[in-house]
């Protein structure tokens, strides 16, 4: 609840009214007609290439493997050789068979497993060379029509040559599937995809003809599933329209290499030969228009194969190859550079509508490039992957933008279950990469909320002020950082100089991106006459550039007071509980937390995180728990910044007698136990059986020591705690945030105090109430001084124009001297209020105006 405790005061109004906005986003909430999916996380999928020693993606990403079964190349004196070492077959030229030697495989994936990533998928694409066994190579540069080239005996990614022996890789695919199933189990294995080659129509990864593909797709897959018949079995393919190069390459029967998707698509259909998800490819050169042009995107990458007559409907489409770039080849010959301008952040917004708006076409996954440990989604991807889990609804889109090109939409998302509203808007432009006149942008949507409502809500805007690069660019011209041949647009690490690096990451960005403080807002009657509300704002939104909006109702801030108490005690508390290493699986059902451990590996852990625990409030875990394993030592640890978990780990002893056991540890005698834990861990070195928690408990320090706490509030205004009772030593933040027309004034009872939040650590019994009073407008001097016009006045609609106004801010205030609206620009719309006289306060100076 960090975002809660630091509501800051704030008053505004959200209808900034006199921006005539040009285009319009809105949704209904209350339209199931525009209901759709959730909102997930459509980037969780990252890309390696042979890892050797398991993950270093950063935590939370899903693996996807490429080249893990050998066939791979490595380079002696200068000269491209076949590399052995990873190879899950050989074959003995003495004895004349193949010899599965699955070690290397199952080596690697438990490294990744052990790192705490989730294995995802499993590429089988470039064979083991055994499988060249029984070809005849022809002269580079001839065609016989029959036989692969000298060439292409090894191509730059290693062996991309279909198995010459087919029934050989048949029997070879089912002794790795069983091999794959007695290691791990049915159920993991299950878990994980096998695709079937890698963009198949470029020639490096490929050189067989189409037909080639076809047959070794059927055999492999029949193969898979004659071990497995429920495994995720899939493919990766070029764009339907693909061919390479205009057709000039032809491959070893004289055919050029282009799409096989039709045919795929056609001949599964034909022979029942099923594909669980399809895998396509693209790379968006930012320079390039065609490339980036975004309104082409789904017809040209997926159209071709959803509208298929014989599509298989019930398959996923993953990008399974994806980055946003400057260059595919830098100049410094380390192949693609990344962009990170805004113009990428932008691009990826709009590829994630994409997907978001054919979610039931099967689009699912981005399978995004780098993602390595240390690194972090994009600031677009963070603020839209804040709203997975909300329910999707479709936007509507209307008017013109004043640069036509510009393309302006929106993610709009509510919460299943309470009134909290997400709205992310973008303006992408894929004609041009120059930055434009900002866009006037009205945002809007109905809710189920009555007319009336208090909302509050807050706003993080992006653009290219924003950007760390952009700005140290700027700040830095004419320094000569970028290298020459690179384009500026691309990554840091990649197009500055040496001095250059060293003094952008020393740079410090002047002006990050973060959130508005939360201010209030009343909803206003529908439009249509609906049931419920409307909510609108009017905004300015720059080239390339994103805001997000979030509206929540009271509730979602106030939480009541209550003791510091910790405990997993049912199905429901213990499914944030996860296994993190091979070994075990975890169950939750029957309100038990369960431990199954099924191999040898030396920790199988399983693991709790996102926690939020002062230790300084607890002194005992109390762990109701029995113990059917061939041990009885329990280990446990508790992450400190800095520390490693098995430094700190702490041994607790379970008798092994399958009997339930109440077991109180002491944690005040450990020296990890200390600061605020956010991940806990237990994990035992054994190999069988089970330990079973009923309930995992920490007690409090001071558990006796209970005391009253009373929250009160004196005038309009929103508190995000509500009374109740406390341990002693626990700490709060209370804060207050005025409602529209109103201020904060201050604490008074037990704590006096105008320091909003105000933070407190609980030692006795509290009385705290906070005091709200409405804005008054002063009278001063500058009433009567008149030196802005208002016009019409007085205004039959409620309507007033302001005339040589340089400033954009105003304030309306009623006969009373309590402010009503405050806003920017030429009108002021009271038209929502009674008839009367107000007051309109421009810069010190006032004018009575009349609504009759």
């Amino acid at each position: 609840m960090v975002s809660k405790e630091k509501l800051i005061l704030v008053l505004s109004l959200f209808i900034f009214i006199g921006l005539e906005a040009q285009v319009t986003l809105s949704t209904d909430f209350t339209d199931n007609a525009k209901q759709n999916e959730p909102l997930h996380n459509i980037w969780s999928v990252a890309n390696r290439i042979s890892p050797k020693n398991g993950s270093n993606i950063r935590p939370g990403l899903k693996m996807n493997t490429v080249r893990m079964i050998g066939g791979i190349k490595k380079v002696v004196d200068g000269k491209d050789v076949k590399d052995l070492d990873f190879d899950t077959c050989l074959y003995d030229s003495i004895n004349n068979k193949y010899v599965y030697r699955f070690e290397p495989l199952i080596d690697r994936i438990n490294k990744i497993i052990n790192s705490q990533t989730e294995l995802l998928q499993i590429v089988l694409d470039q064979p083991s060379w055994a499988f060249q066994h029984g070809y005849t190579f022809i002269p580079t540069g001839t065609r016989d029509n029959v036989n692969f080239r000298e060439d292409e005996q090894i191509s730059i990614y290693g062996n991309s040559l279909p198995p010459a022996d087919k029934q050989a890789y048949h029997d070879y695919i089912k002794a790795l599937m069983t091999k794959l199933v007695e290691t791990y189990g049915e159920t993991q294995v299950l878990s994980w995809r096998f695709r079937i080659g890698s963009e198949i129509e470029t020639p490096d990864h490929w050189f067989g003809t189409k037909q080639d593909f076809i047959e070794h797709f059927e055999n492999t897959e029949q193969a898979i599933r004659a071990v497995l018949p429920e495994a995720i079995v899939g493919l990766h393919t070029r764009a339907p329209d693909f061919i390479f190069k205009n057709g000039t390459v032809l491959n070893y029967k004289g055919e050029p290499f282009a799409s096989f998707a039709e045919d795929l698509i056609t001949y599964a259909f034909d022979n029942n030969l099923r594909y669980d998800f399809w895998g396509i490819s693209d790379y968006v050169i930012i320079g390039n228009s065609n490339l980036r042009n975004m309104r082409t995107k789904f017809d040209k990458l997926f159209g071709g194969l959803v509208n298929h007559p014989k599509w298989n409907s019930n398959a996923t489409i993953d990008l399974m190859e994806y980055a946003t770039v400057t260059t595919m080849n830098g100049a410094d010959g380390r192949g693609f550079i990344n962009a990170e301008t805004t113009h990428a952040e932008i691009v990826e917004l709009s590829f994630s509508n994409i997907y978001y708006k054919n979610k039931d076409k099967g689009l699912d996954l981005i399978y995004r490039w780098g993602n390595r440990t240390g690194s972090q989604d994009p600031p677009a991807i963070t603020a839209l992957n804040s709203m997975n889990g909300k329910i999707h609804y479709a936007s509507d889109v209307s008017g013109i933008p004043n640069t036509s090109s510009n393309d302006i939409d929106a993610f709009f998302a509510k919460n299943e279950t309470a009134a909290e509203y997400d709205i992310l808007i973008y303006n992408y432009n894929g004609s041009s990469l120059t930055y434009r006149t900002n866009e006037t942008v009205n945002v809007e949507f109905d809710s189920e909320l009555p007319a009336g409502t208090t909302l509050y809500y807050r706003s993080l805007s992006y653009d290219e002020t924003n950007n760390k690069l952009q700005n140290f660019l700027q700040d830095n011209a004419g320094l000569g950082y970028v290298k020459s041949g690179f384009n500026n647009r691309g990554s840091a690490d990649r197009i500055l100089t040496e001095a250059g690096l060293v003094a952008y990451e020393a740079y410090t960005n002047p002006n990050p991106h973060e959130y508005t403080d939360w201010k209030s807002i009343v909803t206003i009657p529908r439009e249509d006459g609906g049931v419920g509300s409307k909510i609108n704002t009017t905004t300015e939104l720059g080239s390339f550039a994103f805001e997000k909006f979030e509206f929540r109702t009271e509730d979602y801030f106030v939480e009541t007071i209550t003791p510091a108490t910790v405990v997993w005690t049912n199905t429901e508390d213990f499914s944030p509980w996860t296994a993190v290493s091979s070994g075990m699986t975890v169950n939750t059902d029957d309100d038990k937390l369960t431990l199954n451990y099924s191999s040898g590996f030396v920790f199988p852990m399983a693991a709790i995180t996102g926690l939020n625990i002062d230790s300084d409030l607890y002194s005992t875990l109390r762990l109701v728990v029995k113990n059917n394993t061939e041990g009885s030592t329990l280990q446990m640890a508790a992450n400190v910044p800095g520390t490693e978990f098995a430094a700190g780990r702490k041994k607790i002893t379970i008798p092994n007698d399958d009997e339930w056991h109440t077991i109180d540890v002491d944690l005040t005698n450990w020296s990890h136990w200390s600061g605020i834990i956010n991940e806990f861990k237990v994990y035992e070195r054994v190999s069988t059986g089970s330990i079973v928690f009923d309930k995992i408990e920490f007690i409090p320090l001071d558990s006796e020591n209970v005391f009253d706490i009373t929250i009160t509030k004196e005038g309009q205004g929103l508190l995000n705690y509500a009374s109740g009772t406390s341990f002693a030593g626990q700490k709060f933040n209370l804060s207050a945030v005025p409602d529209q027309g109103w201020i904060f004034q201050g604490w008074t009872g037990d704590i006096v105090s105008t320091d909003n939040p105000l933070n407190i650590t609980i030692s006795s019994n509290l009385n705290i109430e906070a005091t709200f009073v409405q804005e008054t407008l002063s009278t001063d001097s500058s009433f009567q001084n008149n030196t802005f016009t208002v016009y019409p006045n007085p205004s039959s609609n409620g309507i007033f124009t302001l005339k040589n106004n340089d400033s954009k801010k105003w304030e309306v205030y009623d006969v009373r001297g309590v402010k009503v609206l405050s806003g920017n620009g030429k009108t002021i719309d009271v038209s929502n209020f009674s008839n009367g006289m107000y007051i309109i306060k421009l810069n010190n100076t006032h004018k009575k105006v009349l609504f009759n």
